[in-house]
Formats: structure tokens, C-alpha cells, sequence
């Protein structure tokens, strides 16, 4: 099974450089061209699974990029973003002004400290596990769309990586990343590859 994976694009939250995860913030103008600048790879492909997160950010980026009607697209809540629960919306500096002694808190225990109204990093790892777990098997292809946090987790787990292993990747903005899965291994083929003007896929 081959799976493409693809960011969100940007919002206003991602300039302000915000937390935020369940907050359902919509693409901005940058983060409509990042999806259409995709559009020309992914659009002529014939996908048997558009699987992506159910926030209007990732939703919009899964439409744009294919081309799909809402209704080919499979919404998982298991691909959203960590809900940042009394963090949501709240810049680093602004934390530690409102929120100081839960901040520390959760940066002495990044994995497993559960924001108030919110989740843990292993919550977050433990339903993309189960997200993973679920996935078609054989040959085919799928197109993910969803978080930075979630993808992140999603390619630890594929790789059978430990919690940390979530720090190892990066997901851009306005590119895609594939991986095949053969045999209950995962091999990775492109991380955060750009389409230039005129690629063919």
C-alpha cells in the first residue's frame, strides 16, 4: 500500500505561532496556494482511499490537492491535531504569563501530562496507533491529510519507532511525504518533496 501524506496548509493561527489542535481554524490565503500547488500531482491520481482529519483545515487541503467532492473523502477524528485543551489559541509567551505553573508542568513531562481539557502526547500516540492499526492492507494507494502533530506520530508508528521517535520528522507545509507499507514494514520514499511547475506525478 502506498500512502501520501500531506500537511494542512497554513492558517492565521500557524503565523501567530499559536497551540492549537482542536481549534477548527480555516486555510488562509498562503495556505490555499500551498494546497493548489499540489493540486497538479495529486489531482490526475486515482486514489482508493482519501482518508483525512475532520477540521476544516485538513478537510480543505484533503479537497483541494484531489479534487475530490466532500463526499469521496473518509473523515477520521483519530487524525486530528493534540487538543491543546486551556492552551488552545495561546502563544508560548502568552502561556507562561497565564498559565505558568501548568507550562512547566508539561514540559517536565512532555509525554505524559494531560493539558487541562486536553490530551497527552501519548493520547495523541495511542489513537493514531489505533488510526494505523486500521488501515487497508495489500496494493492500492491512500491519501492522508491531516496535522503536523498527528503525521509525526502516524510515521513513528509505522516505523515501529518509540514515542520519541515523533521528533525525528518535520511535516512542511505545501509539500507531501510517501511511504509504502509491504508486509507489515514501512519504507519511507519522499519526505516533504515540493512540486515544481509542470511535475508530472
Amino acid at each position: 500500500m502506498r500512502i501520501y501524506l500531506v500537511r494542512h496548509g497554513e492558517t492565521v493561527l500557524n503565523c501567530r505561532k499559536c497551540y492549537y489542535g482542536f481549534t477548527d481554524a480555516s486555510l488562509n490565503e498562503n495556505g490555499i496556494k500551498q494546497a493548489e500547488s499540489l493540486r497538479s500531482f495529486f489531482s490526475a491520481m486515482d486514489f482508493d482511499y482519501i482518508i483525512s482529519s475532520p477540521l476544516k483545515r485538513a478537510a480543505d487541503t484533503a479537497r483541494i490537492v484531489t479534487g475530490a467532492e466532500a463526499e469521496e473523502i473518509t473523515f477520521d477524528e483519530r487524525l486530528m491535531e493534540q487538543n491543546f485543551g486551556i492552551f488552545e489559541g495561546h502563544t508560548c509567551e502568552e502561556l507562561l504569563s497565564k498559565y505558568p505553573a501548568e507550562f512547566d508542568a508539561w514540559n517536565r513531562d512532555f509525554s505524559d501530562y494531560r493539558i487541562d481539557g486536553g490530551e497527552s502526547f501519548r493520547d495523541v500516540r495511542n489513537r493514531v496507533e489505533d488510526f494505523t492499526a486500521s488501515l487497508p492492507t495489500g496494493r492500492g494507494s491512500i491519501l492522508l491529510a491531516a496535522h503536523k502533530g498527528t503525521l509525526g506520530h502516524l510515521m513513528a508508528a509505522l516505523l515501529k519507532m518509540p514515542l520519541e521517535g515523533y521528533w525525528n520528522f518535520v511535516f512542511e507545509q505545501g509539500c507531501y511525504s510517501c511511504v509504502d507499507v509491504e508486509d507489515g514494514y514501512a519504507i519511507v520514499r519522499k519526505l516533504n518533496q515540493s512540486v515544481p511547475a509542470g511535475e508530472e506525478k
